[in-house]
């Protein structure tokens, strides 16, 4: 169904293989339907004890959607073609999530997007030391996706902590290596770069457990988090009723490096999808379950992607890459909350 995405049975796994290395292993519609077959043929076969999904760049495991694909067609006002990728690609992220054998993801690399759904929705997130993650979406005036909104707030615990971090990371896009892939719960394990192969071969041949007893390396050699060493900070901050206030609090607190940052991430992405990313974590907390999650999400990405903002945001950053785009509204004072909520409840 699609020549970048390969599987096969190696013993006690079924390994799915991502090979699409000039676009980063970015998804497009055949990719996610070739990976939900790909999961359903392991559901089938009884002899399958994990599923595991690699990738053959060495510098991405999956850096996202196919945005420049989704972008044309919410030019040329085809919404009803994004509707169907999105639909298939939330589809495929739940049979992750469900599957009745152990889904692993070994994440070397860039992990961004799209490539997060289908890493973090399954049980296990093996990273290697090399890794950067990102939910980036508010700079290209999208909204964190792929089941996000059940998987970022119920980061480190979850609970008023969890959200916050959740709300951090969903609204800056800010990159994270391993060791804040390990802290917040992103990842579940981690290996040597050197050892993927080894790893993935163990799987097959010895069992999961086995591989990650023979492989696994203790968190600390991931070195020091950079969301930990701010975590007081950012659960203070990122627990305040609006962006607003949030920025206020940023503000008016200590002007270190980390507060600098976070502001200029903030300032510099999109206003409604910032406020509409808030809104989505927020429901996403009180959900009941993931499928709940991606409903949220497709009603709310469906609404978002129709504005002006998305094209305009890919443009800026993908496209033209200059960094500098036209937002409409340009200030978050004039977002319209209530249009927001709307979408997202599909009133």
């Amino acid at each position: 169904m699609s020549e970048f995405v390969t599987t096969r049975r190696e013993g006690r796994m079924q390994q799915i293989v991502l090979d699409r290395p000039k676009a980063l292993n970015s998804l497009d519609l055949p990719m996610c339907r070739a990976l939900h077959a790909a999961l359903d043929e392991a559901a089938a076969d009884t002899g399958v004890e994990a599923v595991v999904t690699t990738s053959t760049s060495e510098k991405a495991f999956c850096a996202g959607g196919d945005i420049r694909a989704l972008r044309d067609a919410a030019a040329s006002g085809d919404h009803e073609k994004n509707h169907e990728f999105f639909s298939e690609e939330y589809a495929m992220d739940l049979a992750y999530h469900t599957h009745r054998a152990p889904t692993v993801a070994v994440i070397h690399g860039v992990a961004m997007g799209g490539g997060l759904g289908i890493s973090i929705n399954g049980s296990h997130r093996v990273v290697t030391k090399k890794v950067m993650m990102a939910m980036p979406e508010t700079a290209i005036g999208f909204i964190p996706d792929v089941g996000a909104s059940h998987f970022l707030p119920r980061l480190c615990g979850g609970g008023t902590r969890g959200l916050a971090v959740g709300i951090y990371l969903g609204v800056t896009g800010v990159r994270m290596g391993s060791a804040d892939a390990l802290y917040t719960g992103l990842a579940t394990h981690l290996i040597d770069d050197e050892a993927r192969g080894e790893f993935v071969t163990a799987v097959g041949e010895d069992g999961l457990d086995a591989a990650l007893e023979q492989h696994g390396l203790p968190r600390e050699e991931a070195g020091e988090s950079a969301v930990e060493a701010q975590i007081e900070r950012i659960e203070e901050i990122f627990s305040k009723p609006t962006a607003q206030d949030m920025i206020a609090a940023l503000e008016a607190g200590e002007q270190d490096e980390w507060a600098t940052a976070t502001l200029e991430m903030i300032r510099a992405h999109c206003p409604t999808s910032i406020v509409a990313t808030i809104e989505l974590l927020r429901a996403g907390a009180e959900a009941a379950d993931l499928r709940e999650c991606l409903d949220n999400e497709l009603a709310l990405g469906a609404w978002i992607t129709a504005r002006p903002d998305f094209v305009e945001g890919v443009r800026a950053v993908v496209i033209d890459k200059d960094r500098n785009p036209t937002w409409d509204p340009a200030d978050l004072d004039a977002v319209e909350v209530d249009a927001i909520r709307a979408a997202l409840s599909g009133s």
